[in-house]
């Protein structure tokens, strides 16, 4: 059976609708009943959510059946969702817009998650690309209204759009979603879940675009041969560019994998002894800590082993710093930290103090 989540921090938030009076016949609405209760994890922290539903008290009113709900709290997650739509965005964000792999946004999200004292799970990250991916599909079905016809009379004045095609996979063995977006306004065009990326499936995912019957000046994608031939053979005179983003994450494919192999040995080398002598400091500062009072020589004694756990963690937070492709190089950063931390340790050894902010 699986193990109902708990949290220790948890608030609770009581919602009413934003409507105070009937809009038929102006009576004061009044609360019927509590249409959902629910723990949501934000990225605020979790939240206690309690619904409450509203009706007209007036037998005879017009809109007598008609329940009002609060829109805050219908916007704080979606139906049957126990996250957050700001993890939900965030996901999404990280994972397009900065191209992240599934285990960097696991990371990125419980390194947030973690100043609420809680976390999530690598299972639970792909579960909420997929609800994003899903938004992407419901929003771009929008083909009228005022906002589409202010972004059509921005695609007038840009000449035509400029289409991009990129697929992302959550995870190895799942299907792939293709998002073809207009590079110049930013608006999703299309978003798909594939299971196969040959070149006619890749030509039905780009048809929405073919029938919005707009002028294309220019494609992008990856160097994906099966994307290659679905632009070519649909836009045939349309000028067509690799990724930037694809070209460097190559080209700084080495370099990070030299650097992947320093941090993994700056780790092997540091982390033990690290460890080895951060165990009896952090033994005497729990010892300290129990007495109910210390003299002088014990306070003074406290301050400096705290600082030296304070190094300590810095030193740990340091082997820990990652990295990404093209060019963010987490061994370097790591090997740069640590040259830091060595220089203010050598300034308190030559000093006997502690140098201005130098843990800040």
């Amino acid at each position: 059976m699986r193990k109902k989540r708990e949290f220790s921090n948890l608030s609770r938030r009581t919602f009413l609708p934003e409507m105070v009076n009937c809009p038929v016949c102006k009576t004061r609405l009044r609360r019927f009943a509590t249409l959902s209760h629910k723990t949501v994890l934000t990225l605020q922290g979790p939240i206690y959510v309690v619904h409450c539903g509203y009706r007209c008290p007036k037998q005879d009113c017009q809109a007598a059946s008609r329940v009002y709900r609060s829109a805050r709290c219908d916007a704080l997650a979606l139906p049957g969702f126990s996250f957050g739509l700001d993890l939900i965005a965030l996901v999404g964000h990280l994972k397009l817009a900065r191209h992240q792999t599934l285990d960097e946004v696991h990371q990125s999200l419980n390194e947030k998650l973690a100043l609420c004292q809680t976390s999530i799970s690598r299972r639970e990250v792909m579960y909420l690309f997929e609800a994003y991916s899903q938004l992407l599909r419901a929003a771009q079905q929008q083909r009228s209204g005022p906002q589409w016809e202010k972004w059509l009379a921005q695609v007038k004045e840009n000449g035509g759009l400029i289409i991009s095609i990129d697929g992302i996979q959550p995870d190895k063995g799942n299907e792939t979603i293709y998002l073809v977006r207009d590079v110049l306004t930013g608006r999703v065009l299309n978003a798909q879940n594939v299971s196969s990326s040959d070149t006619q499936t890749l030509k039905a995912v780009l048809q929405p675009v073919v029938n919005l019957a707009l002028p294309v000046i220019g494609a992008i994608s990856d160097a994906q041969v099966s994307e290659l031939l679905a632009i070519a053979e649909l836009w045939p005179l349309v000028p067509h560019q690799t990724c930037q983003f694809h070209y460097l994450r190559e080209a700084g494919r080495d370099g990070f994998e030299a650097d992947r192999k320093l941090r993994t040995a700056l780790r092997k080398d540091v982390q033990n002894k690290l460890r080895e002598s951060r165990r009896p400091t952090q033994r005497r500062l729990a010892e300290l800590e129990q007495q109910a009072e210390l003299n002088q020589t014990e306070r003074l004694e406290q301050t400096q082993l705290q600082i030296l756990e304070d190094y300590g963690l810095s030193i740990q937070t340091a082997l820990n710093l990652e990295g990404s492709l093209p060019f963010d190089y987490g061994g370097l950063k790591a090997y740069t930290a640590l040259e830091e931390i060595e220089t203010s340790l050598e300034a308190i050894s030559k000093t006997g103090a502690m140098p201005p902010g130098t843990l800040n």
